[in-house]
């Protein structure tokens, strides 16, 4: 009898001890399920208020030039299955290129400053992560994104980016004057939208040709003209950093006058460029018609936040111009 209490005493504590292992095997595996989406969600933090000026306009481009065939491209037959199987790689292109910049922007010692006031929810002054760690990070995501374009496409555009990105955040082009900053932007918009382009063409299969490079110039100097939108929202973190940006030099009339005159013209020279019918102006020039309504009748900072996404509209809008031209409108 004592025998068999000692075997039911054993038997008990293995049940037990098992018990406990798999409780622990619960735990760990929950815990490490929280630390994923922890980690994915910093990652989140770094790109969300640029991708519905980035990711998406850029996207856009890239698929639309595509189908636009030999208006952009080498192809004069597109199929539209292939493009639209291509996609996610523009997306993920894009994103790439931009979780690169926004690391190394974010994680300079006057973004930090200027993101506790207009941005207090992003990674780094939330705390989630620290500067160093960001600046670590980015020696694993540089040669990751490099590698990742051998295989995409856009790689010549990348490494422009990367040296562009070198420029405005460590030589501090973001912060040597109005026309500096912007004519970085505007370049950067090009490296995103060539690459783009090319990748949504096909990688190894077809080309941009020479009216690639004029729209390309164009849609650069749409950016250096007008992207001034997005520090109508930031005039306080703008401030606060020490940065001149043409809300702060010249009054906030003055800037909002310096958006709208060229995004009419654009809304113009853009449909007038591709040879487009009088429906083909319609879209640009209700858009910005929308945008332009907004920046000047709701002028708090608030209210230009939400100007910004309809910036970012209507320069969606103009990169849809080329599909217009394709199918005759």
């Amino acid at each position: 009898m004592e025998h068999d209490g000692m075997f039911l005493q054993a038997e008990a504590n293995l049940l037990d001890f098992g018990a406990e292992e798999k409780h622990d095997k619960i735990r760990i595996t929950l815990q490490a399920s929280f630390n994923l989406v922890y980690h994915f969600y910093t990652v989140w933090l770094f790109t969300v208020s640029d991708i519905k000026s980035v990711i998406v306009p850029e996207t856009i481009l890239g698929v639309t030039s595509a189908f636009s065939g030999s208006l952009l491209t080498t192809n004069d037959t597109p199929d539209p299955w292939h493009i639209v199987a291509r996609t996610p790689k523009v997306v993920l292109w894009n994103w790439l290129n931009l979780f690169l910049f926004d690391l190394c922007n974010q994680s300079q010692a006057q973004s930090v400053l200027e993101d506790s006031v207009n941005k207090p929810w992003r990674a780094i002054p939330s705390q989630r992560i620290s500067a160093n760690q960001t600046r670590t990070l980015l020696l694993l995501v540089i040669p990751s994104v490099y590698l990742a374009t051998l295989k995409l496409g856009g790689t010549w555009e990348s490494v422009t980016l990367m040296i562009g990105t070198w420029m405005y955040n460590d030589l501090g082009g973001a912060d040597n004057g109005v026309v500096i900053r912007n004519l970085l932007n505007g370049f950067g918009y090009i490296c995103y939208s060539s690459g783009s382009m090319k990748v949504a063409a096909g990688y190894g299969q077809h080309y941009l040709n020479e009216t690639s490079t004029s729209w390309l110039a164009m849609i650069g100097a749409i950016i250096f003209t007008t992207l001034q939108m997005q520090d109508m929202a930031d005039v306080h973190g703008d401030a606060k950093r020490g940065r001149k940006t043409i809300p702060l030099l010249y009054g906030d009339w003055a800037a909002r006058c310096s958006i709208a005159i060229p995004a009419v013209a654009w809304s113009v020279v853009c449909p007038a460029f591709w040879g487009v019918g009088l429906t083909g102006f319609l879209l640009p020039l209700i858009a910005a018609g929308i945008f332009l309504t907004r920046l000047f009748l709701f002028r708090s900072v608030t209210d230009d936040a939400l100007t910004w996404w309809f910036w970012c509209s209507w320069i969606s809008s103009v990169f849809l111009i080329p599909l217009g031209k394709r199918f005759g409108v």
